[in-house]
Order: structure tokens, then sequence, then C-alpha cells
């Protein structure tokens, strides 16, 4: 089993409507400490793609890019990272 734990951009939450669609398609997930962790199955060499909406609940400036930490359940030391940023972000320079 493997686990995608995503946070949260700051001022953001997630739509939990959008998160039940997510769980129709066989991913469990689970809201913890601004994070969401989707629970996988299976893990194999076919992608995957799925996505949820967020909508902003506080105005904030300069929002950072947050990680998305990929980890085998069973062997935690196998994991990937990755980030993303608001898509209204201006881009770094």
């Amino acid at each position: 089993m493997a686990i995608i734990d995503v946070k949260m951009l700051s001022g953001f939450v997630p739509v939990r409507s959008s998160l039940e669609k997510v769980k129709n398609g066989s991913k469990v997930n689970d809201i913890k400490n601004n994070h969401i962790l989707f629970y996988l199955q299976k893990v194999s060499r076919k992608d995957i793609n799925f996505s949820f909406s967020v909508e902003q609940s506080l105005p904030v400036s300069d929002i950072k890019p947050v990680p998305v930490h990929i980890y085998d359940y069973y062997e935690t030391d196998e994991y990937a990272l990755a980030e993303y940023t608001t898509p209204c972000s201006p881009p770094s320079s």
C-alpha cells in the first residue's frame, strides 16, 4: 500500500465534494492537520491521475509551494517528494 500525502496551501481548504469523487474512484482519503492522505491499495507502473478542488478560506499573500510526499506504507524510507503551488502565484525568479 502507498500513501500520497498532500499538504494544503496556506489559506486553502479542500472542497469536500471533490474529495468524495476521488474516494468513489477506489482511493480512500483522510484529512489530518492540513494534509490530505490518499491510500492506494495497489501500485503499478501505470500512471494514475486524480484531482480535487480547493477553495481559499483565508487571504494569504506570498503563498509558498508545499510538498506532496508519496511513500510506501510499510517501508516509509521508500518515498518520493514533489511540490505544488497555486496557479495564481507569480513565477519564482
